[in-house]
């Protein structure tokens, strides 16, 4: 081989090997934005507080005639589990799922739904609640991802549903009710059950501080610090209300939500423009906008808002 020519192909490999090398970094630098700005998933298995707080709220909700149980499914060969909260004596009461938000597990909904049944009117039915984690959170393994999430959502409802057939008694209604990064996880369910579910009647879809996209999210945590086309390379998980909550109220579902005009992780604009999006199809949504509360403590400080979407109370 004659000298250029093997100058040559060491440059070649030297690019190459340099292309490599940066294509890695991308994608090293993608998964730490993208789990950093999303997930923040903790287990409840072997957890004290957790194990500690079921068992708290169990024995609590037990005064009200519910139970909490498990709920088994598998999701790509690895058993998962959510939480049921049902009453013990059970009847075909309505059933909401339950999505929480990047750092919640479903043990975090057992005091929201305890304060729901103490606080809803006498008249309305008393609801169940599947409370469900995504994989990797709770007692969930797996890496969480919008189609991860989809699918054990699906399983975990279609398991419920077969649960409840063979003890002859179905839902009253399916409705959803999710927070934040949960606003996105229940809004791609209603979704797909729209389009691939016919046994599913479309219900409630209730969302709490949702976000437009993580597009949108990325734009504003970074504040125009990187450009959008970059920011769409490093984050895969779009996670895109602005297209899947029009999307369900078309299919039928009503569409409501609740956000804080002082929320300071998701600016109250995102809500307002999925408001308009839903009203836009000529479909009713209703926006509340509770005061003196913001992202982290809207779902208690404002629970009369909930009960009032969730149709639990005339308010």
């Amino acid at each position: 081989m004659a000298p250029a020519t093997s100058s040559a192909l060491t440059q070649v490999l030297v690019a190459a090997t340099a292309c490599g090398i940066a294509a890695f970094a991308v994608r090293g630098a993608a998964t730490w934005l993208q789990n950093a700005l999303l997930y923040h998933p903790r287990p409840i298995a072997g957890d004290a507080y957790y194990e500690k707080a079921i068992a708290e709220m169990s024995s609590r909700l037990q005064q009200q005639g519910y139970a909490v149980k498990e709920v088994e499914y598998l999701v790509q060969k690895s058993h998962q589990k959510a939480l049921l909260v049902q009453p013990e004596e059970m009847t075909n009461c309505p059933l909401w799922l339950a999505f929480g938000g990047n750092a919640m597990v479903s043990a975090d909904w057992l005091p929201f739904c305890e304060a729901v049944l103490s606080m809803k009117d006498e008249r309305a039915t008393a609801p169940c609640f599947l409370l469900v984690d995504y994989p990797g959170f709770g007692f969930n393994r797996g890496k969480p991802s919008p189609s991860a999430a989809l699918e054990s959502s699906k399983e975990a409802l279609a398991q419920l549903l077969s649960d409840l057939g063979h003890s002859g008694h179905s839902p009253e209604s399916i409705n959803l009710l999710g927070h934040s990064l949960g606003a996105a996880a229940a809004s791609q369910l209603a979704e797909s059950l729209s389009r691939t579910d016919a046994q599913v009647r479309t219900g409630r879809l209730v969302l709490s501080s949702p976000f437009l996209s993580i597009d949108e999210m990325a734009a504003v945590l970074f504040g125009g610090l990187l450009p959008r086309w970059l920011l769409r390379l490093l984050v895969t998980h779009r996670w895109n209300n602005a297209e899947m909550v029009p999307t369900a109220a078309a299919a039928g579902w009503q569409v409501s939500i609740v956000h804080p005009p002082d929320d300071e992780i998701v600016p109250f604009k995102h809500g307002q423009e999925l408001h308009q999006s839903v009203r836009a199809l000529g479909r009713e949504c209703e926006l509340l906008r509770p005061k003196g509360c913001g992202h982290n403590d809207v779902l208690f400080a404002a629970l009369p808002a909930y009960l009032k979407l969730m149709g639990l109370s005339r308010l």
